[in-house]
């Protein structure tokens, strides 16, 4: 799922490495997805990105505090029935960020 996230209103969170950080553990958790590694930079004079390296495949993060815009993509080699799983991140992720829902998220549906 590749998700444009514009107009953020909620300026706390993504000016927050640390609530950022704990925003995708939550998914991580809610999810059932195994952390195996994570990486992260702070930007300078702002900006955040974060990247998790999970047994599942990957989630990253890069903000842009600048353009009230955040760019959030997950990637699993799960196999669900739907995209209600992915639909449910994403709707979570506008509300924490209390952002628009004028773009909706790429869902590629990858078969292996």
């Amino acid at each position: 799922m590749i998700c444009d996230i514009k107009n953020i209103k909620n300026q706390d969170l993504l000016n927050s490495p640390k609530k950022l950080r704990n925003l995708l553990d939550e998914i991580c958790e809610t999810y059932n997805y195994t952390i195996l590694q994570t990486s992260q930079h702070i930007f300078t004079p702002q900006g955040f990105t974060a990247v998790y390296l999970l047994a599942e495949s990957h989630i990253s993060i890069h903000t842009y505090p600048e353009n009230n815009y955040a760019a959030v993509d997950i990637y699993t080699c799960r196999q669900y029935p739907d995209n209600t799983t992915y639909l449910d991140i994403y709707k979570y992720l506008i509300q924490e960020f209390e952002a628009d829902r004028s773009q909706e998220p790429i869902i590629i549906d990858r078969k292996f």
